[in-house]
């Protein structure tokens, strides 16, 4: 997992949230809340004890689960007792994990008809946000292969995977519960499936009138949660404003219970699901960055960030707003030995243009023998301006080409050989003319 501050977050707020001030999240009476949930009891994890206290101030929580989970094989294995699995069987692990957090929510208070199953391909969906826009042909499972959710007792029995489907989904039940809050994974997680809904939930959101306030869970990241008697979030995470709620001894009681529920996992990772169930349950709340003119937006420095990682991060990557241009800078700063990777996506948002209609920019980088020698990109018109050294990477892209954009979703991959070996999570940010 790649630890990158927000310098320009630390330019733009001031110092009261960059050095993580931690709130007690406020609850309503009446609150009416989602959280959205990549996989069946992540729900549990992060917000058994949230989901209780609403419930206890007259509250309403719904769940939206962005898949049901049919991917994790090996605790699957083991569970069924089988060493090989078929199709058939991953989706009866999808009706397996559905039914059991039908149950665990049950045990919190929540009814049935507030958990809303979604069914998209568990470990599929980032590559869905990432290159299923615009496609006549959907996404394929590589367990299920299934294309099109199987699930009959799910929302979107039936729907291809395609990015505009998980989309539309996520903006239909924002329309009709009209939530006050929304609870969310992070971009910042190291599984894939929390990193795409934490994207699909800010476009939903940006293109609605209402905007409910969203917060932020973390799950996957490493050394977390710990062992401590705390939820503490990572060091990195202080440069945002952080929440927390305590549970008190029956509702820690009522979440080892409800976690309990989840035989089909907890078989190979107990002391993991264990290590949840503490005194209190973080959240933090991001603000967008902001892109004014000359103004560059940066990876930190490396010695700033060496103390959070083994190994520091092999290439520097700033963003400039040059007026009629947006700029990226890439400088490659450590020698590989194998052949590295990176792939830039740039997804401009404009609301007055459905986004599934708005130019999604991908481009290709290749470090081989110290030198950059590939490039492939794709853009709206293919009129790419761009300048290439041994270590140097400049490219500019014409805002009129990509309808002047209110936003810009960015981040990048980096695999060193055939390994996925880094990741830049994914930021939004504001553009200022």
């Amino acid at each position: 997992m790649i630890i990158l501050k927000k310098i320009l977050f630390l330019i733009i707020f001031s110092f009261y949230f960059c050095f993580g001030n931690i709130k007690n999240l406020s609850i309503e009476k009446q609150e009416r809340i989602i959280i959205f949930a990549p996989h069946p009891d992540d729900e549990i994890l992060a917000c058994a004890g949230l989901i209780q206290k609403i419930i206890k101030n007259q509250g309403e929580v719904y769940i939206v689960y962005l898949t049901n989970g049919d991917h994790n094989q090996l605790p699957y294995r083991i569970y069924e007792k089988k060493i090989i699995l078929n199709p058939t069987d991953y989706i009866k692990l999808g009706e397996i994990r559905r039914k059991e957090s039908i149950k665990a929510t049950g045990i919190l208070g929540i009814p049935k008809g507030n958990l809303i199953f979604l069914g998209y391909p568990d470990f599929g969906t980032l590559k869905i946000w990432e290159n299923y826009w615009g496609q006549n042909k959907p996404y394929k499972s590589f367990l299920t292969k299934a294309s099109y959710v199987p699930y009959k007792e799910n929302y979107s029995f039936g729907r291809p995977y395609i990015s505009e489907s998980i989309l539309t989904d996520i903006k239909e039940l924002l329309k009709d519960i009209k939530p006050t809050k929304v609870f969310t994974t992070s971009p910042y997680d190291t599984n894939v499936d929390h990193r795409a809904l934490y994207n699909f939930i800010r476009v939903a959101i940006l293109e609605q009138e209402i905007k409910p306030e969203i917060f932020i869970y973390l799950i996957h990241f490493k050394n977390y949660p710990g062992k401590s008697e705390k939820l503490i979030l990572p060091d990195i995470f202080s440069i945002f404003e952080i929440y927390n709620i305590f549970l008190d001894e029956k509702e820690i009681e009522n979440k080892k219970v409800a976690l309990e529920c989840f035989k089909s996992q907890t078989i190979f990772k107990k002391n993991w699901f264990s290590s949840f169930v503490k005194s209190n349950e973080i959240f933090y709340k991001e603000n967008d960055l902001k892109l004014k003119s000359n103004i560059i937006m940066e990876s930190e420095k490396e010695a700033e960030y060496n103390e959070y990682r083994n190994i520091s991060l092999p290439f520097y990557v700033n963003l400039k707003n040059k007026g009629e241009f947006l700029e990226v800078e890439f400088i490659h700063k450590k020698k590989t030995i194998l052949p590295t990777y990176y792939v830039f996506y740039l997804f401009p948002f404009k609301k007055q243009i459905e986004f599934s209609k708005m130019p999604k920019i991908k481009i290709n980088l290749k470090k081989e023998n110290g030198i950059l020698t590939s490039l492939n990109y794709l853009t709206p018109t293919n009129q790419l301006k761009y300048e290439k050294s041994k270590d140097k990477f400049n490219f500019k892209i014409k805002y009129e080409d990509i309808n002047y954009p209110e936003y810009l979703f960015f981040s990048a991959n980096i695999k060193i050989g055939n390994i996925n070996y880094d990741f830049i999570p994914w930021e939004v940010i504001k553009i200022e003319y």
